[in-house]
């Protein structure tokens, strides 16, 4: 039996992850959680759901002693843009601690694990517009303290991978949604007002900047990346995951609005609009297509489709 931990496994992402490691056979799955948004409890025996927070070094080490893990899915960092500016600190100090004390752990207790290291496109920030789609050798350049946290947990695994000698392989995944994700993130939200129209509630749709462009890909398709990136990638080495194509969020409106009955009108505010919001972020994911043959499966319109029934359902 493979030993597999995930950790951040209570979140959106998290729980998808859960949900295609439990198709395989032969796998023993602990999920470490601190504030789940899902319950888990029917995806895994309790016995394999350990809560804790990861900036202990104390519980770190204990959760890495008591997996003995040989894969390590590491999801877990505080991940909602928006707040970064007025949490910075919080969010970077918290960010670094969670990599650092699980890198430690697997260090001294679990030496022989591969780590599969979830950074973020985030960390492209403001990108030359010669450089899209984004390669992984763009300059880093970014434009919120989360970006700055997910560059330095990127930064510790590839220093522990190379002064260790640990099995590390670094992924940056660009924007992923689906049902299930909470309305912090764009499309959820937009998705969320579009079901209050619809329901009588609201006649206008309120958003921020209509122009920013982001690569999207749905939830399930992602987190099949991850599992090729732990069974194909090579150590050491970042990878882009991403479809390739951008949406704006003018796009995101015109199909949410094919897909509803119900007329709405859209408002723009200053106030939605993110300070530090990067303007284009669009993949090149040929290094990580070419190694593992990846690619998206699931339409944007059938994703779409499934974040509004899930919004209709709640």
């Amino acid at each position: 039996m493979k030993r597999i931990l995930v950790t951040g496994a209570g979140g959106f992402v998290g729980t998808h992850l859960l949900r295609s490691l439990l198709t395989q056979a032969d796998v023993e799955i602990f999920a470490a959680v601190y504030k789940s948004t899902s319950n888990i409890s029917q995806l895994l025996d309790a016995r394999h759901i350990i809560e804790g927070d990861l900036t202990d070094a104390n519980f770190t080490q204990e959760l890495i002693k008591t997996t003995n893990p040989a894969v390590i899915y590491h999801l877990a960092a505080l991940s909602v843009v928006q707040d970064s500016d007025t949490h910075a600190l919080g969010i970077m100090a918290s960010n670094t601690a969670i990599s650092y004390h699980l890198l430690e752990s697997m260090r001294t207790l679990a030496p022989q694990a591969r780590l599969i290291a979830i950074g973020s496109a985030n960390a492209y920030g403001l990108v030359d517009p010669a450089n899209l789609p984004i390669k992984e050798s763009a300059p880093l350049r970014p434009l919120n303290p989360y970006a700055i946290s997910k560059i330095t947990q990127e930064m510790l695994a590839l220093q522990y991978a190379l002064t260790h000698n640990l099995d590390i392989v670094l992924l940056r995944p660009f924007n992923h949604t689906g049902a299930g994700q909470t309305n912090n993130f764009v499309i959820p939200a937009l998705v969320q007002q579009i079901v209050a129209a619809e329901r009588g509630e609201k006649s206008e749709i309120v958003v921020g900047n209509l122009h920013t462009s982001r690569d999207f890909t749905d939830v399930r398709d992602m987190v099949k990346a991850y599992i090729l990136a732990a069974e194909k990638c090579q150590s050491g080495e970042i990878y882009n995951i991403g479809s390739g194509t951008g949406h704006s969020i003018q796009d995101i409106i015109d199909t949410l609005r094919s897909l509803t009955a119900r007329p709405f009108t859209v408002k723009t505010s200053e106030q939605r609009a993110r300070h530090g919001d990067v303007p284009v972020l669009i993949a090149d994911a040929t290094k990580f297509a070419t190694l593992t043959g990846w690619k998206p499966e699931i339409p944007f319109t059938a994703t779409l489709q499934a974040i509004l029934d899930y919004w209709r359902s709640q």
